[in-house]
């Protein structure tokens, strides 16, 4: 992948577009690292180096972070994305940050924050790191 030099740190080149799935022939704009991480926000992919962050909890590798996610108290969970932001990393990786609300079976709804690193591994992306909490505020 072709990069670009800013001072000592360097980018991969985000010149490419990615084509989206809204119809045969529509050409998105956007770097192809942006469509990737997009895509990631629907669960990606770990390995067993993989890391979770959980409301505080930390959880390594496949397996740990599997059964975090699926011990996960609700039965159905929607969510509604406000604001993402992606980056390239200088070792070709994406790092994403997620802010939102989610409304988990009856509950009220509650903003959270996610931030997570995807890295190309044999040709795809993988959540090697992924952090995630609540935006509760506690003013009492």
């Amino acid at each position: 992948m072709p990069e670009r030099s800013m001072g000592r740190l360097r980018f991969p080149e985000c010149s490419g577009v990615a084509r989206e799935g809204r119809g045969e022939g529509t050409v998105s704009r956007r770097p192809r690292w942006v469509a990737a991480a997009a895509a990631a926000i629907v669960p990606a992919p770990r390995i067993d180096a993989s890391c979770l962050t959980w409301e505080g909890q930390q959880f390594q590798g496949k397996t740990a972070i599997v059964e975090k996610l699926s011990s996960l108290p609700f039965q159905k969970i929607q969510h509604s994305i406000t604001a993402q932001d992606h980056q390239p990393t200088p070792d070709s990786c994406i790092i994403s940050m997620v802010v939102g609300q989610l409304k988990a079976d009856e509950d009220p709804i509650m903003g959270f924050h996610q931030m997570f690193l995807l890295k190309n591994i044999n040709d795809a992306w993988v959540c090697t790191n992924d952090m995630f909490r609540l935006a509760l505020h506690n003013f009492g």
